[in-house]
């Protein structure tokens, strides 16, 4: 039994899982009526940033600077995952799914929310995001198939030396 392509399709099948409940938790995030920074987490930002600020510590730090970090962040995991599922010959793709996806909540906000305001600076850092996410993901996949061909070119010069080995002891 061939456990490569069995394992492979499970770790494919896994992924898409985990892009589509997270694309999921992205969409509930983004496209709620709710303006982001009124709820709980936007208060508690306001409270740290007051008291940071306060201390005399990031003043140059406001909500919206968080906000673009976090959108940054948010973003990530979707570069990550999407890169997983894109062949090396399609990396390509990467450059402009992340861009489209948040094109389409922006959209969305924009057609079906009218107490969000869909924004240029979203666009921005979750496209960044998406990209840095995807960026890491390809540049793993490269280090792992770079350590795999090492490793099946040492597992091919042992055998080689191996059979070398045995045919010198047969010529003995």
């Amino acid at each position: 039994m061939d456990e490569g392509p069995r394992a492979s399709r499970f770790r494919r099948r896994l992924t898409m899982l985990l892009l589509v409940v997270y694309a999921a938790f992205v969409m509930v995030i983004t496209l709620t009526p709710q303006m982001p920074g009124s709820g709980f987490v936007g208060r508690v930002v306001h409270r740290v940033l007051a008291s940071l600020h306060a201390r005399g510590l990031f003043e140059s730090v406001n909500f919206l600077t968080i906000e673009f970090l976090g959108n940054i962040l948010m973003f990530v995991p979707l570069g990550i995952f999407v890169a997983l599922l894109v062949s090396r010959r399609h990396w390509w793709v990467l450059l402009f799914l992340g861009t489209i996806f948040s094109g389409v909540i922006e959209l969305g906000q924009l057609l079906f929310l009218p107490d969000r305001f869909p924004e240029v600076r979203d666009l921005i850092s979750n496209s960044t995001g998406f990209l840095l996410g995807a960026t890491a993901s390809v540049t793993f996949r490269l280090i792992v198939a770079h350590r795999d061909g090492l490793v099946e070119r040492d597992r091919r010069e042992a055998a080689q030396r191996a059979a070398n080995s045995r045919h010198d002891h047969q010529r003995q």
